[in-house]
């Protein structure tokens, strides 16, 4: 008998890794904003703004975006987001935090070029690719995922990066955003 209430605490949730985050730490924080800014294209009206990314159940997310001014004739945008997955009680399920930030990071994962994985110096390993274009890179830390995108410039604007170019930029904004966090 115990053990099938063992299980069944299991089977809904009540066991399984804790929650260490409770709220997206600030994603204009953590960027490197004046390599997000040459990234941009360092120009006049360079905007940078922080913005609500909540947009999953049991999610919280905060998003720092440097982008171009209007009509710039080069440069990407680029998006830092924050996003913690908290644990929530639906009924007597209880919807792990952890886990599904694990299933938002593996469903996330960005196209793969073929090229080896890039590491990040202190030996992290971002899961990193193209996505519609964008440069992307993703990581998972308990129940936060850290990621930035490098966006294709606009239809009148020069591409400064080509798309290895935008992976790579969203890599290293990556890798130093997440080594400043501990």
């Amino acid at each position: 008998m115990a053990a099938a209430g063992f299980g069944g605490a299991y089977y809904f949730g009540w066991f399984g890794p804790e929650d260490v985050h409770a709220f997206p730490p600030g994603p204009c924080d953590l960027l490197d904003t004046d390599a997000a800014s040459e990234i941009a294209g360092n120009g006049e009206g360079l905007e940078v703004y922080e913005a609500d990314h909540s947009y999953a159940y049991g999610a919280e997310g905060l998003e720092c975006v440097v982008a171009p001014a209007y009509g710039a004739a080069s440069g990407h945008e680029v998006d830092l987001r924050t996003t913690v997955f908290t644990s929530q009680v639906n009924g007597i399920r209880k919807e792990n935090g952890v886990e599904a930030a694990t299933s938002y990071f593996y469903d996330s994962r960005p196209e793969s070029d073929g090229s080896e994985s890039a590491t990040c110096p202190d030996g992290r390993l971002p899961l990193s690719g193209t996505a519609n274009g964008s440069g992307h890179a993703l990581y998972r830390m308990d129940n936060l995922v850290v990621e930035v995108v490098v966006l294709p410039s606009g239809a009148e604007a020069e591409e400064t990066l080509d798309e290895a170019g935008r992976t790579q930029a969203a890599v290293d904004l990556l890798c130093d955003a997440v080594s400043g966090m501990e």
